[in-house]
């Protein structure tokens, strides 16, 4: 968000996969939603910092593609995905430390916006939909129901015809 608002016209399409400009649900009062993301910063933190990465990524994983999902992958996975979750340590940072308002996204970015998301994803990412939906109407949404926050990922089948498709229209 922040590359193609710096970009300016040159971006002309942009597409956000369950976006997470976490400081939106602060500045709208959604507090609920941004406590459960203080709160996954935190466990990452206090385990990354504790050189814990394991226990920080199983927490990370299971809030991400649900309660048990870490204990369903097998350990090769799962060590790969803790060597990857370590930068995420500082990515908090700057995610939290964003202050851009929905307004300052709502012209700044593409007019020709795409959000994606999962109508059951985490409370955070429906709340950051909802917000934009409001601010920004003239974008488009796209909920696929089942897909989940990695969808990229684990169900490119659903989400790549999607940007497909938006990015030839």
């Amino acid at each position: 968000m922040k590359l193609a608002a710096q970009l300016g016209s040159r971006a002309t399409k942009l597409v956000l996969l369950e976006t997470n400009p976490f400081n939106l649900l602060q500045q709208a009062g959604r507090d609920e939603a941004f406590a459960e993301v203080v709160a996954l910063r935190d466990c990452v933190k206090i385990f990354g910092d504790r050189g814990e990465w394991e226990a920080a990524a199983e927490r990370f994983f299971d809030y991400w593609m649900g309660a048990g999902s870490w204990q369903g992958m097998s350990g090769e996975r799962r060590a790969a995905f803790v060597r990857a979750l370590k930068p995420n340590l500082h990515e908090w940072d700057a995610v939290m430390g964003e202050t851009t308002s929905v307004e300052e996204w709502a012209t700044s970015l593409p007019p020709a916006t795409l959000v994606v998301y999962d109508p059951g994803t985490v409370l955070p990412i429906r709340e950051i939909a909802a917000i934009l939906r409001a601010a920004c109407p003239t974008w488009q949404y796209q909920e696929v129901p089942g897909a989940g926050h990695m969808a990229p990922l684990t169900r490119p089948d659903l989400i790549n015809p999607i940007i497909r498709s938006f990015l030839d229209s």
